[in-house]
């Protein structure tokens, strides 16, 4: 059902956790299956120097928000806003369609984290 590397981040979260200095923060729901993703961002010269996450929910939505977390570190605030939610399925190794939402959470989480840095 899940990829090998679903599994491994749903085991092994990376980037769990409060960002000190935090520059940005988000917390999202699906009102749906209630899983909720938060992200703590920093942003230094418009790159993302540091990113925590903490997930509730389903194996897709802690796998989604821990890959994310990893592969964005050192990224432009433009390069993070430019992800789709397909990027990360595909990052991934794939999601069962009725787990893809979880992807998408994360991704919108991380977005509206960046979006209180570009508001501030």
């Amino acid at each position: 059902m899940y990829s090998p590397i679903v599994l491994d981040h749903f085991h092994h979260p990376r980037h769990v956790g409060v960002v000190s200095a935090a520059t940005g923060h988000a917390r999202l729901e699906n009102p749906v299956c209630g899983d909720v993703v938060e992200f703590w961002t920093r942003v230094v010269e418009d790159r993302l120097e540091e990113v925590g996450f903490r997930a509730f929910g389903c194996a897709a939505a802690i796998a989604s928000a821990s890959m994310l977390a990893e592969s964005v570190r050192g990224l432009s605030s433009r390069e993070v806003l430019a992800l789709e939610a397909a990027d990360l399925v595909e990052a991934l190794g794939g999601l069962p369609a009725s787990k893809a939402h979880g992807a998408a959470l994360a991704v919108e989480a991380l977005r509206a984290a960046l979006g209180e840095v570009a508001d501030s």
